[in-house]
């Protein structure tokens, strides 16, 4: 009888031509950032004197959390360390900054505004868990130019 090996013809045929089925690439884009402060330069100080006493406020709070960073032409470029690693958690939805502020010591909060470096959380849609990139803002009027560079870290 032929009828078995014409089952099993039509079975091997039949999975021959069945649609294959190709897993995709399993990878997440992040729907959140670290953002952390990551370089401030300064062109043009706000005091007369050529030296600015900065600190950072970012959601609420002091940075560095003692004192202040001084900067001039001679010290024109800081770190984050400087800063104490100033960082926030942002959502892609939203957008957050870190505001400059100039001091004037011996008194550490308050001060004068002297801009704000944002970070947009739609930049996160398109980093994956672990992916870094920076923004950079320019804070600047007659009176001051700093470069401030955030970067963003999808989690």
């Amino acid at each position: 009888m032929r009828i078995p090996q014409l089952i099993a013809a039509l079975a091997l045929a039949a999975g021959a031509v069945a649609p294959a089925v190709a897993a995709a690439p399993a990878y997440a884009m992040a729907s959140s950032c670290v953002v952390t402060l990551y370089d401030i330069e300064l062109s043009n100080p706000r005091e007369k004197d050529g030296t600015d006493e900065l600190r950072f406020k970012v959601d609420g709070n002091w940075y560095p959390h003692n004192g202040h960073v001084t900067m001039s032409g001679t010290n024109w470029d800081r770190n984050p360390e400087h800063f104490d690693d100033p960082s926030m958690i942002i959502r892609n939805t939203e957008n957050k900054s870190f505001e400059l502020r100039e001091m004037d010591p011996p008194i550490e909060t308050g001060g004068q505004s002297l801009g704000n470096a944002w970070a947009h959380g739609h930049v996160c849609d398109d980093l994956s868990a672990g992916e870094t990139i920076e923004e950079r803002s320019t804070l600047s009027s007659d009176k001051h130019d700093y470069t401030v560079w955030l970067r963003l870290t999808g989690q």
